[in-house]
């Protein structure tokens, strides 16, 4: 039996401007009558999916998911102008604002995972609980692994030369200039209209073809290191129906906000940790995880002692039946301290 609940439809969806000339569009599903709960998805810039409605259970929850700015069913789409942390923030209590909820639940994976660490720092009196799994804080270490030739490309060697290959080479030094190089690179090859992503759904289109796209380029990567084991072929295979939209939102607006720092000051989250808490708190994470190294959940449980702090044993950073049950677990848990 699986750990996931079974899927449920959204009796609610809706589409809420916001400053910038941002539009979002969010649902809702679930219990109506439920603990409303706000799930904040990762990237930035990778959207919902039906997947993360079954991560909750539907007779316990009043779920709600949006698009964060310029990613998934928000408009404008690929928008990087009036796209930080800050106006995410601001967004997410927009959209509680709109819903007429006092309070609600948070939990995010992943950048999700920083989002509602941030927001619940910001606005601790609405955040009725909050749940972080694969827990990403935005420090320089943090990025440093990712793109850097001491950390997680050790494990991955295969995966970062296919990935650091275009870079010019006085550049592979820095992730921030690593970040910047995609970033430009995306930029054009998007105005060009991913020439390279059109044989994306042709299982004939050579692997080499798809990998001339920059966007197509950094999403593998971070997909190859998401799972204990996720080879090419498998990422290009579950790629292929998420489609060019979704791999280009979510490598053009990661590349943007690692960039830049993810907008937030070194050690930010931590500086403001005294501010979670009053707040009941779980922190999930898996001990393989090669995005987002183990060290920052032990960090946060250490700053938040308050904190239920779960660790997977055998996993990556992708959800898998091992984290769900987890999962369950801890919002069981969690829910009944609140009902």
């Amino acid at each position: 039996m699986t750990a996931f609940f079974p899927g449920c439809t959204p009796h609610q969806t809706g589409r809420l401007a916001v400053t910038g000339g941002h539009e979002l569009y969010w649902e809702r599903c679930g219990n109506p009558d439920g603990l409303p709960l706000v799930f904040l998805h990762g990237g930035p810039g990778s959207g919902i999916s039906a997947k993360f409605r079954r991560m909750f259970d539907p007779d316990r929850f009043d779920l709600i998911l949006f698009d964060q700015r310029g990613a998934g069913q928000s408009t404008p789409h690929l928008a990087l102008e009036n796209n930080t942390t800050a106006d995410l923030v601001a967004d997410i209590e927009a959209l509680r604002t709109h819903l007429d909820l006092p309070a609600w639940m948070v939990f995010g994976p992943s950048w999700g995972s920083t989002l509602a660490l941030v927001y619940a720092q910001a606005h601790p009196d609405r955040v009725r609980a909050l749940i972080v799994e694969a827990v990403f804080t935005a420090r320089a270490e943090e990025h440093d692994w990712w793109h850097s030739a001491a950390g997680a490309p050790r494990f991955f060697p295969d995966a970062f030369a296919t990935f650091i290959e275009p870079v010019p080479p006085t550049l592979r030094q820095s992730p921030r200039a690593i970040a910047a190089w995609y970033l430009e690179a995306m930029r054009d090859e998007i105005a060009a209209g991913l020439p390279d992503l059109a044989g994306l759904d042709d299982p004939d289109t050579p692997l080499v073809g798809l990998r001339r796209s920059a966007v197509y380029r950094w999403t593998e990567y971070e997909d190859r290191l998401s799972y204990l084991d996720n080879p090419p072929d498998a990422v290009r295979t579950a790629l292929a129906p998420r489609g060019r939209d979704f791999i280009a939102a979510h490598s053009l607006i990661e590349a943007h906000y690692f960039s830049h720092g993810c907008f937030l000051d070194e050690g930010e989250i931590f500086a403001k940790a005294e501010r979670l808490s009053d707040i009941p708190m779980g922190i999930l994470h898996s001990r393989y995880d090669m995005i987002c190294p183990p060290r920052s959940a032990f960090d946060l449980a250490a700053a938040c002692p308050h904190a239920d702090f779960r660790l997977v044993a055998v996993n990556g950073h992708g959800m898998t039946e091992a984290t769900q049950n987890e999962l369950n677990d801890l919002m069981a848990c969690i829910a009944a301290r609140l009902s």
